[in-house]
């Protein structure tokens, strides 16, 4: 299989935040119009990186709690709720072999994914049909973990275009240049529960089909994206237990899962009028030189 790249993040928000985003969005992003998913629950707009990779911001239309039954992401709080890894297109995902790695490194964690399923949206500025397939995980979530059984936003799922990814992904100057500055993701931490990093370390490096690296004591995983920028360092993901008490508050309440990105700075652009580091709604977002 080829090196597994970083598509996209997931942050769940108020339906309003879409329509009139907040301070923490417009001082440090460009916001790219989305549209409406096919099955008219939910909308979404794209904060879109240099590097390919995005942050998706998405909502369940006017908050109606109707249509989050049933919903994969029906059980989440706003915030961090899944990422989504690709690979590249001229190369054929290999789902049988995607099986056969975890199915050797999952042991009691009991991961597998299902079949590919195709899925879609219409862009919202000209109503295009924007068509993908998704490959997503299943099995039972971990003893406790607030969530309707499913293993979303614990366990990455694969996203591969069926219509041209720029359809999807405007990688433009006008859409990647932003007040921050922010050029690419830099890292992602995979908080999980305590004393089981290890698994967890393994189950993701046989699904990125990587190895981890150790740096300083700490291992990490290694990542591509789908654009390479030669000034830029390629993302890592962090597998960690909670050492802070609001680490084991956000484990308890919203399960294994993203807990903080690093986005990756150019030299122009300021941070959020002076900060750096964003605290919003269920997620830490750091800016790195």
């Amino acid at each position: 299989m080829a090196p597994a790249q970083i598509d996209h993040v997931v942050i769940l928000v108020p339906y309003a935040d879409l329509h009139n985003p907040p301070s923490w969005i417009t001082n440090n992003f460009t916001l790219t119009p989305g549209g409406r998913h096919l099955d008219g629950k939910t909308e979404n707009k794209l904060i879109i990186f240099e590097d390919g990779t995005y942050l998706e911001l998405i909502a369940f239309i006017n908050d109606n709690p109707s249509l989050r039954r049933g919903h994969f992401w029906g059980h989440k709080k706003y915030g961090f709720i899944d990422f989504a890894l690709t690979t590249n297109p001229k190369d054929t995902f290999d789902y049988a072999g995607l099986r056969g790695r975890i199915h050797q490194k999952s042991g009691r964690l009991g991961i597998d994914y299902d079949q590919p399923v195709e899925g879609g949206r219409k862009g919202a500025r000209d109503g295009k049909d924007i068509r993908w397939k998704v490959t997503f995980p299943k099995g039972q979530a971990q003893v406790g973990a607030p969530s309707s059984g499913s293993r979303r936003g614990e366990i990455p799922f694969w996203c591969h275009d069926i219509t041209p990814r720029e359809l999807r992904v405007d990688v433009t100057k006008e859409r990647t240049t932003h007040p921050s500055g922010v050029r690419g993701i830099a890292q992602f931490t995979i908080l999980v529960p305590d004393g089981q990093e290890a698994a967890y370390l393994d189950l993701y490096s046989s699904i990125m089909d990587t190895s981890p690296v150790q740096v300083f004591g700490t291992a990490r995983l290694p990542l591509d994206t789908p654009i390479s920028v030669p000034e830029l360092v390629k993302p890592w993901v962090f597998v960690e237990s909670p050492t802070l008490d609001i680490e084991r508050r956000r484990l308890r309440d919203r399960g294994p899962g993203i807990v903080e990105i690093a986005l990756r700075l150019g030299i122009e652009g300021q941070v959020g009028v002076g900060r750096n580091s964003i605290d919003e709604k269920g997620m830490w977002i750091h800016f790195l030189k």
